[in-house]
């Protein structure tokens, strides 16, 4: 079907300018238009898509909800052996502290003991 223009048209371009309008936009309409087969084509070729993608947005969101539940339960985990670790680390401080408190009683009773000893026999070999 050829393409005409208005007759408004016609008259105000005149003849020959209205020809090669309509030569012009027909080439344009040829090369970039698309007929409606090829474009019901695309439409149902993007319906499969997009029904496709639904699936996948689905598998993504349920990788996502598997992630995050790992990433929690290792994350518990870790806090679990932290926490353990952080008390046996608390222990064991706590007897090298009790220890470290025993031998300075034990140095300096040990001390006070030799500085007694040693004034008695400063005070016996001065009076005999």
């Amino acid at each position: 079907m050829p393409l005409t223009l208005p007759r408004s048209v016609e008259r105000s371009l005149g003849q020959e300018a209205a020809q090669d309008f309509t030569l012009w936009f027909e080439d344009i309409l040829i090369e970039r238009a698309v007929h409606r087969d090829e474009y019901r084509e695309v439409l149902s070729r993007l319906d499969i898509l997009e029904h496709d993608m639904a699936d996948v947005k689905t598998a993504i969101r349920d990788l996502h909800q598997t992630m995050d539940e790992r990433f929690d339960r290792m994350n518990s985990e870790m806090n679990e052996r932290f926490d353990r670790m952080h008390s046996e680390m608390n222990g064991r401080f706590d007897q090298m502290n009790e220890r470290i408190t025993t031998m300075m009683r034990w140095t300096v009773g040990t001390l006070a003991l030799l500085g007694t000893i040693i004034s008695i026999l400063l005070a016996i070999a001065q009076f005999a």
